[in-house]
């Protein structure tokens, strides 16, 4: 039961990629930054990654109680 959460989650974020990935078409280099852009860039990224650990301790918990 748990690999049917486990492959909605991936189809789930591979579209969540994708509609991000789309708003960013126009990515300049890191340089070329404006301070407001890094900032930004960095919250979504701290943001992007607090998610992924989320996902995974839900799915070890989910994993843990069956």
């Amino acid at each position: 039961m748990w690999g049917a959460g486990f492959a909605t989650g991936i189809g789930v974020g591979f579209g969540l990629g994708l509609v991000v990935g789309s708003l960013a078409l126009k990515r300049k280099p890191w340089s070329e930054l404006t301070e407001k852009e890094k900032k930004t860039r960095k919250i979504a990224i701290v943001a992007g990654s607090f998610l992924l650990l989320l996902g995974i301790a839900a799915l070890v918990w989910a994993v843990l109680l069956r």
